[in-house]
């Protein structure tokens, strides 16, 4: 299985005033750079058979313009096992239960997604990566039973808007 990893995009500040950190939404600038990574990955050819994202709305609005751009309509579940703090066992068995998918695109949340990776590609937890706002990331050859896998690429936002910070 071809497993992308994307971290949702920019989000409001908690407010002081009340509100749950759940509840947080992509800011304009979050919106606008989660359009501007879906159509490069449109562009380079990433295709998910689905759309697994948090059920946070920051990730489901990210979800939801991923699919928009990719034309991916109706491809979108959530996941709890991708809230943030997420228990990486029950992530892998849901994950497992997904065999008949050739690649899959998750959502979610730091410092979850990093860590995940890491452990996915190094198999002991000892490769540490960040994964930025809106980074993505390309597992080749992920198997979740043994979980192994094999680290294509992570990219930050400003490498599919083609300039390098």
């Amino acid at each position: 299985m071809e497993l992308y990893v994307l971290r949702h995009g920019k989000a409001e500040a908690l407010s002081s005033s009340g509100g749950s950190d759940a509840d947080r939404r992509l800011t304009r600038q979050g919106r606008d750079e989660v359009q501007q990574i879906a159509s490069w990955m449109l562009r380079n050819r990433c295709r998910f058979d689905l759309i697994a994202t948090s059920p946070l709305k920051r990730a489901e609005e990210t979800a939801e313009l991923v699919a928009e751009i990719c034309n991916l309509s109706g491809r979108i579940v959530l996941w709890d096992e991708l809230v943030p703090g997420m228990d990486f066992y029950c992530l892998m068995a849901r994950i497992a239960s997904c065999d008949d998918l050739s690649s899959l695109l998750i959502i979610g949340h730091e410092p979850s997604l990093s860590e995940y990776i890491g452990r996915i590609i190094s198999r002991d937890g000892s490769a540490e990566i960040q994964l930025k706002k809106g980074g993505l990331a390309r597992i080749r050859q992920f198997s979740p039973d043994p979980v192994s896998g094999s680290l294509a690429w992570l990219l930050i936002p400003s490498h599919m808007r083609g300039r390098q910070d």
